[in-house]
């Protein structure tokens, strides 16, 4: 809903069983097509994980990478699982006409003002591809995880071109998602959080657990059992708990804020 009024195209790439072979919520195929019926999803295609060989592992990954700590049939199947998933959209968008392509996940919100001013900057500059910082929130709209991670960005408009598509772990001028990344990227600009910036409801959730079992890099959660506990009962005045280790250094207090987008953890209960 965030962004609908500043796109032409929204396709969603999903999945009734997870990465992890855990299967969807029952209702999510029929949650999804309500969101069709109220013109927020343009066109919806099934997608089902599966292992992926060496060679093809090879092939989704980037031959100049300097990440991935190994060979890349090192690496596990869901992050080609995500990769494959967010190449999926790019595709189906290009077969739209589509001139530029976002991949986002379903938790991740923008101002319609700051995309619309966006746009405009990508267009007059002719950028290629965009990245902005991210703001994070706990639990309940309201409250933010402070301050502010100034480290991580986010991949935000890319062009599409015949000869782009996503690469995983591609080299990149900033931190970002490793599934997220295209190639063959020459103008690329980090944009101010003056200028945008992704408002992450990460941990805003109705079940966390389902999150945090199925989650890409789960594994790097070293404090998930007792995260999942305290947050069943967390409070603002206990403060930031945070299941990896990079979010509890980084994060120290929590501030509350407006619900800007209006999110409601009870309204999709009800479908």
């Amino acid at each position: 809903r965030s962004i609908k009024p500043n796109v032409d195209f929204v396709a969603v790439v999903y999945q009734t069983l997870s990465n992890f072979g855990n299967p969807a919520h029952p209702k999510l195929e029929a949650r999804l097509k309500h969101l069709q019926a109220m013109g927020l999803i343009d066109e919806m295609q099934l997608y089902e994980p599966k292992q992926f060989s060496d060679e093809e592992k090879a092939h989704y990954c980037s031959p100049s990478s300097k990440e991935l700590g190994g060979p890349p049939s090192m690496v596990s199947n869901q992050f080609f699982n995500e990769l494959v998933k967010r190449d999926i959209g790019r595709q189906m968008c290009a077969a739209q006409g589509c001139t530029h392509f976002m991949s986002m996940d379903t938790d991740e919100f923008y101002k319609q003002d700051e995309l619309a001013k966006v746009k405009k900057k990508i267009l007059e500059h002719n950028l290629e591809g965009t990245s902005c910082k991210m703001r994070f929130y706990f639990k309940e709209p309201h409250y933010e995880m402070m301050p502010f991670d100034e480290h991580n960005q986010v991949p935000l408009i890319y062009k599409l071109k015949p000869d782009s598509r996503l690469l995983l772990a591609h080299p990149y001028p900033c931190i970002v998602d490793p599934t997220r990344r295209m190639a063959g990227v020459t103008r690329f600009a980090e944009l101010e959080r003056e200028d945008v910036e992704m408002h992450h409801f990460s941990f805003v959730r109705s079940d966390m657990s389902s999150k945090m079992i199925n989650v890409s890099n789960r594994d790097n959660h070293d404090g998930a059992v007792q995260f999942l506990r305290e947050f069943q009962n967390w409070t603002p005045d206990v403060g930031v708990i945070h299941p990896h280790p990079f979010g509890r250094k980084i994060f120290r207090f929590i501030s509350r804020v407006p619900n800007s987008f209006g999110v409601d953890l009870s309204w999709i209960d009800k479908i």
